[in-house]
């Protein structure tokens, strides 16, 4: 199917603009532009040529432009050309459909990328990094993607793979040698080799963890009884007036969503309703929303009022809260006025105080979230991974631990060689040396079509 079909697809989405890109890859790619183009030429690489798009009766369907890549240096390491043209719906379909009639289908979502892939121009950790480039929430996201599309991840993986097949053909030299010392590594070389490598694919799948915070953002809660300021600091940390903000208790009756960035990390940010008891059935299923959110929620945000001392709502949401195995910042509000609330008597070791009125503590409030979100992690070593990657990291740093194992239990080379191969191979899955289409179909279709 790869081999003998060529793909197009409009590149640039289904919308009015001034320019709109049509992408073709395929063996008969050039075949099929001669059939299009209105001039006829021969067509070379890395070159743009100016003509117009006929029908089959000879019209002109668009003037154009149309860029030539020829394989293997092009995206997909196949013949390709994209067109330029005007960038309204019925012109881009039209000219998409005489390419259909003369020998392209349709793309499926990801297939230019797949194939990118099956050539060998990119390994699926940078093609995943290519699925977050196009939905990078920020500039910061954006970078770390461009870096990992860059193959610096996977260069990192490719020196743990070469210490471990360095102890892998160690082993292979005393099967095939058992009677000869050839090997002058002893065991506990050997044990901390190998803590080593476990080491450094735990820092991956830690990092990995970041990278969802970065590329899928932060899910945050605020919680609290009624005008405690909920409100308030949901319109400040978004700059938008999204929320009413009045003296009367019980105004949020429903869950509040709006998106944020704080420091370049996108937060989901969840207003709830006061918790409290109420006899009003409104108010009642706007408190019961409240608490499925900080179930969902990646960090809670408690707010008290610093101005009084804690009420019975204030205590049974510290108890509650202190149940949950949650990431939670306790905030402490309206420190413009006389403060009575003794903070220590929160319990949290995540405490800010802020003024909703006078903004004062909402940078300090913006960096504690920051630093819970990735803490001091570098920017050049958090990695974006799907689940299935993540799953053979996971896999791996068992199988370093049953190696470890092996090796102080003086197990059979053959064994060991066993293991260690397994090892070999779920690194290779992540990047995509070993796989099958089935994971490719289910990585490859949440990408555009187009891409």
């Amino acid at each position: 199917m790869y081999d003998n079909d060529t793909i197009a697809a409009i590149a640039t989405g289904y919308t009015s603009s001034a320019i709109g890109i049509i992408r073709v890859s395929g063996k008969n790619s050039i075949a099929i532009l001669k059939k299009v183009f209105s001039k006829d030429i021969d067509f070379e690489a890395n070159r743009v040529y100016y003509g117009h798009i006929l029908d089959k009766n000879g019209t002109i369907i668009d003037e154009v432009l149309v860029s030539v890549f020829m394989a293997p240096r092009s995206y997909t390491g196949e013949n390709s050309f994209e067109v330029n043209c005007h960038g309204g719906y019925v012109v881009l379909n039209a000219v998409l459909e005489r390419l259909f009639e003369v020998g392209a289908r349709m793309a499926l979502p990801g297939e230019f990328t797949k194939r990118a892939y099956l050539n060998g121009k990119i390994d699926l950790s940078q093609a995943e990094a290519i699925s977050k480039i196009i939905s990078s929430k920020s500039k910061r996201a954006l970078s770390v993607a461009q870096r990992q599309l860059s193959g610096k991840f996977s260069n990192k993986l490719d020196k743990i793979r070469e210490s471990i097949i360095f102890i892998m053909a160690e082993n292979e030299v005393v099967i095939d040698h058992p009677e000869e010392e050839l090997s002058n590594t002893t065991k506990q070389e050997k044990v901390n080799k190998l803590l080593s490598i476990k080491e450094k694919l735990q820092s991956i799948l830690k990092s990995s963890e970041f990278g969802n915070y970065l590329f899928e953002g932060i899910v945050l809660s605020l919680v609290g009884r009624p005008n405690v300021g909920k409100s308030s600091l949901l319109n400040i940390l978004t700059g938008l007036e999204r929320a009413i903000v009045t003296d009367i208790p019980g105004t949020t009756r429903d869950v509040i969503s709006e998106q944020f960035t704080i420091r370049g990390i996108p937060f989901t940010i969840l207003d709830t309703a006061g918790i409290r008891k109420t006899d009003d059935p409104i108010e009642s299923i706007g408190v019961s929303k409240s608490k499925e959110a900080i179930k969902n929620s990646d960090i809670v945000v408690a707010i008290f009022d610093g101005s009084k001392d804690l009420q019975e709502e204030d205590i049974r949401i510290i108890e509650d809260l202190q149940k949950i195995d949650k990431k939670i910042v306790a905030v402490v509000n309206k420190i413009d006025k006389k403060i009575i609330l003794d903070k220590n008597r929160l319990n949290f070791k995540n405490i800010v105080e802020v003024s909703c009125t006078t903004k004062k503590g909402i940078i300090e409030l913006e960096d504690m979230l920051s630093k819970l979100s990735l803490g001091d992690i570098n920017d050049a070593d958090i990695v974006s991974l799907n689940a299935k990657q993540k799953n053979s990291l996971k896999n791996s740093i068992e199988i370093c631990d049953l190696l470890i194992h092996d090796v102080k239990k003086d197990i059979d080379p053959a064994l060991f060689a066993v293991d260690i191969a397994n090892l070999v191979d779920e690194l290779d899955e992540i990047v995509g040396r070993i796989t099958n289409e089935d994971m490719l179909d289910s990585m490859f279709k949440n990408f555009c079509i187009g891409k």
